[in-house]
């Protein structure tokens, strides 16, 4: 299944993306457009807390990224974000 085909009531467990341009493709491998190696990223499911953007204490949301983005691309800054959020 290509990422662009919409299936009723099947998640998508995992996708590739280029961290530079951000197309996305069906298999892992370098960008057609840039050459950089694809992430594999997995989103999680709908309702999966690491779907939403990072908030801080005050509400304030400081990013639109996902929390699964920030993972595959500056994991260290939000391993360090989960951690201050259980404190």
């Amino acid at each position: 299944m290509a990422i662009g085909d919409r299936v009723t009531g099947i998640g998508v467990e995992q996708v590739y993306l280029c961290a530079r341009c951000m197309l996305p493709g069906d298999s892992p491998g370098p960008c057609p457009r840039c050459g950089q190696e694809r992430l594999t990223c997995r989103p999680g499911d709908p309702d999966d807390p690491c779907r939403r953007p990072w908030i801080d204490a005050q509400g304030q949301v400081r990013t639109r990224a996902p929390l699964w983005w920030l993972k595959q691309t500056v994991g260290s800054l939000a391993e360090a974000l989960r951690q201050s959020q259980a404190r």
